[in-house]
């Protein structure tokens, strides 16, 4: 035991008491200790109280207690063991490593399995709205900390380019549209059609209602038909709005390794379906074909429609046999809607029937909604924040608020630059600093704040520590005294640094980028308690000046490191 909770090297150049690195937490109160370790698991094996376990390990471990131990004391409290940590040994472990550059990896032992993470999921001839960027900062987040974690990863699109959406859409383009507007313009400009369309169709009555249905029905039954017209129109507006997502996706930094389309895997799924049929592992019912779920309680899965048109189940079966077979994917993530939670299960118990193993490492994660403070947002009813809108109002604030000082210094190419940057941290931090079952009310202005809970006031900091070693003439070293980062504020920014490569392996095995946006407000914080009490320019000593120096270059590169895991640049100056 003891040589397991005081190990003091592991892979990663930390120090942690490696071993029991999931146990391990932190206490309340920093007087308390610097980590905390429960011993409540211990209790049956021992059969013991905790509480008894952790004052005897307090006694029997007080020996290791020497001058140059890295820890300073032990003690029991309740059923917890705490441990100090000298700061000394905690700069001596983390700020050369840091400042090496060396110090940021993960300190598991994952041997590149590869995962699959699929999200954004938009659809086409709909307007991209704000209810979506949720989905894209999640994905994208936990692209970006899965690999920082070691694993092989493939992050990947799916994009709903066929339905009755579509058809929709299409008809009103063909018989109620008067003008096409200019092509930069054009996705968003079919999410209007299909508002239109859907209120055009809910409010016709009588003899008008009945064939506006049926030239919908034909549209959709033609694009199914592969009709070369019909088709050549869909591949065109289909374009449209592809451009319109790739625009975007660029401006927020988003990048897939690949893009997968519903039209690609509709055909796939029905023959799986009819095979599976014909098999015995689906059934016949009323002329449809589905699977009994209800051993799991899942109710009858539909898969396939008595007239044959196929069903999301229907694709979703095809593509998860397409990302097991081809691309040998040993853990999908789907980063999809909680509303689907009852359909993934259906779909993960479906293809274990069809004998995929894979599918215990199957995980879908949903998130709850977007809201507006009016309520929820519906591209049907038309009253979204569409992406442009919400663009175009978020830069212009940040022009305003923040950048207006710099117009005469500033070329207006870093003035967009810089615009952008905080526009796009404002928004991913927006949409991760909650965990993801948690409803998010937007409120552009609130995230725009420069203080509290918010990215403007994560980039802000970050902006501040990098004027610090731009206002010191010496450069910065690790060649320093760390004995004189004694102060309580400048420990705390030890800790947390030593404690971020194991913030960021919880954030991706629990699907919850949260938690490392939570840690970097903290940090943040932490830095400014640090900044008003150990000042860097009114050091008493140069020693003690270079040896602050070296401590907030490596928080500004561990908050750095951080903000990019999040999907967020900051940028060097504000």
């Amino acid at each position: 035991m003891t040589a397991k909770v005081l190990n003091s090297g592991n892979e990663s150049g930390t120090w942690e008491p490696s071993g029991l690195n999931e146990l391990v937490e932190q206490p309340p109160n920093p007087e308390m200790g610097d980590y905390a370790l429960p011993c409540f698991s211990f209790a049956k094996s021992l059969k013991r109280s905790p509480v008894k376990i952790a004052e005897e390990l307090a006694k029997n471990l007080q020996s290791i207690l020497t001058p140059d131990s890295p820890i300073t004391a032990i003690q029991a409290v309740g059923a917890y063991l705490n441990f100090t940590i000298s700061p000394v040994a905690m700069a001596e472990v983390v700020l050369p490593d840091v400042f090496r550059g060396t110090y940021f990896k993960s300190p598991s032992k994952i041997a590149h399995e590869r995962v699959m993470i699929e999200y954004s999921q938009p659809n086409t001839h709909k307007g991209f709205h704000v209810g979506h960027l949720r989905n894209v900062a999640l994905g994208d987040s936990l692209c970006r900390i899965y690999k920082y974690n070691g694993y092989d990863v493939i992050g990947v699109n799916y994009i709903g380019d066929v339905g009755a959406h579509i058809a929709k859409c299409l008809w009103f383009f063909r018989n109620h549209n008067t003008e096409t507007p200019p092509e930069y313009l054009r996705g968003e400009w079919l999410g209007e059609l299909y508002s239109q369309a859907v209120k055009m169709l809910d409010d016709a009555e009588g003899e008008e209602k009945v064939q506006f249905q049926q030239e919908v029905s034909q549209i959709l039954q033609k694009l199914e038909a592969k009709d070369k017209e019909f088709t050549r129109e869909w591949e065109m507006t289909r374009e449209w709005s592809m451009n319109d997502f790739y625009e975007i996706y660029e401006w927020l930094d988003v990048k897939f390794d690949h893009i997968f389309y519903e039209s690609e895997v509709d055909e796939e799924g029905r023959k799986i379906v009819i095979e599976g049929e014909q098999k015995g592992t689906f059934e016949l019912s009323q002329g449809a074909i589905g699977i009994n779920l209800e051993a799991e309680d899942l109710g009858f899965f539909m898969l396939l429609k008595s007239d044959g048109n196929t069903l999301y189940a229907t694709k979703d079966l095809a593509l998860a046999q397409r990302k097991f077979e081809k691309y040998g994917v040993k853990r999908s993530i789907y980063v999809v809607g909680a509303e689907q939670t009852l359909h993934f299960k259906q779909v993960f118990a479906t293809l274990k029937r069809m004998g995929y193993s894979q599918v215990g490492q199957c995980f879908h994660l949903p998130y709850a909604l977007v809201m507006l403070p009016e309520g929820k947002m519906s591209s049907r009813a038309g009253n979204v924040i569409l992406f442009s809108r919400l663009r175009k109002e978020i830069i212009e604030s940040i022009q305003s608020a923040h950048l207006v000082e710099h117009r005469k210094d500033w070329s207006q190419q870093e003035l967009d630059e810089t615009a952008q940057k905080i526009a796009v941290a404002a928004i991913k931090y927006g949409m991760l600093n909650q965990d993801s079952n948690k409803q998010i009310v937007f409120s552009m202005n609130d995230w725009l704040i420069s203080e509290g809970d918010t990215g403007t006031y994560l980039v802000y900091a970050y902006v501040r520590i990098r004027s610090i070693g731009r206002q010191i003439s010496s450069e910065v070293s690790a060649d320093v005294d760390f004995a004189l980062l004694a102060h309580p504020n400048e420990k705390k920014l030890l800790r947390q640094m030593l404690d971020f490569n194991r913030t960021v392996l919880n954030s991706g095995e629990q699907y919850r980028p949260s938690l490392l946006a939570r840690m970097l407000y903290e940090f943040a914080k932490d830095f400014s308690r640090a900044y008003s009490t150990c000042s860097v320019k009114h050091a008493e000593t140069t020693q003690l000046q270079a040896a602050r120096l070296l401590l907030f270059h490596c928080v500004a590169e561990t908050l750095l490191q951080g903000l990019y895991l999040l999907g967020i640049t900051p940028p060097e100056r504000m």
